[in-house]
Parts: structure tokens; C-alpha cells; sequence
């Protein structure tokens, strides 16, 4: 369980620091959109199954706080990757258009999506500290 979550914490610290923030400071708005649509996806995919397995070790080892904390942290994935990603880009699709509305909603909708991830890490971070041996 432990290993598994240092790993999706590693993946998701790496993710927000590095390459997300180098997308934007290397790629024009366009095309750093472009690589974030298809790089997303992957990443909320990497994270749910990172916890899962977590998960899946937390319930055999009987670590019952764990094993809701990582139910967070995938539930949070899964639900950020099917729904919020794809409405997301719908919003942004919609703004690029000219649809005046849309522009609050992407802010919205993105701004969910970065507090669901943050507090993944929160979490993660705390799953690590405690169960360091």
C-alpha cells in the first residue's frame, strides 16, 4: 500500500510541478491545450489505478482510515477523468467558439478539477507521513 501511494503521490507532484507548468511555459495557449487534452486523461488514469492497487492493499492489510482516505483519492481520479475532463473540454470548445457563458463555466469546472487534485496530494501526503516505517 505504501509503496503504491508514494508512487501516485510522485506521479501527481511531478505532473502539477513540472509538466504542466513547463507545457504553459514552452506551448503557445493553443497548442499547450492540444498536449493537456491528451495528457490529462492518461494522468487521472495513472492516479486511479495507482490508488486502486493502494486500495486494494490497504483492505487486506486491514487498514481501514487508508482504505477510505485512497477510496477518496480514486473516486476523486475516476471522477475527474470520465466526467470532469470531458466537460471541461466542452466548456473550453465552447469558448473558443465565442459562447460567452462557457468562459465561467471552464473556470468553474477547472477549478474543481485543481481542488480535487490538491486535495488528492493532501491526502496522499498524509497517507505517506503516517505510514512511513
Amino acid at each position: 500500500m505504501f509503496i503504491f501511494s508514494v508512487a501516485n503521490l510522485s506521479v501527481m507532484l511531478f505532473y502539477s510541478a513540472v509538466i504542466a507548468v513547463n507545457v504553459h511555459k514552452t506551448l503557445d495557449k493553443e497548442n499547450a491545450g492540444k498536449l493537456l487534452r491528451v495528457l490529462f486523461p492518461s494522468y487521472f488514469l495513472t492516479t486511479a489505478i495507482l490508488s486502486l492497487i493502494a486500495l486494494i492493499f490497504s483492505l487486506i492489510e486491514k487498514e481501514f482510515l487508508n482504505t477510505i482516505l485512497l477510496f477518496l483519492v480514486f473516486s476523486g481520479s475516476v471522477i475527474s477523468r470520465q466526467y470532469l475532463v470531458p466537460k471541461i473540454n466542452a466548456e473550453r470548445d465552447l469558448q473558443i467558439s465565442g459562447d460567452q457563458t462557457s468562459k465561467k463555466n471552464f473556470a468553474k469546472l477547472h477549478g474543481l478539477s485543481v481542488s480535487i487534485n490538491i486535495a488528492q496530494i493532501f491526502i496522499l501526503i498524509i497517507i505517506v507521513v503516517t505510514n512511513y516505517r
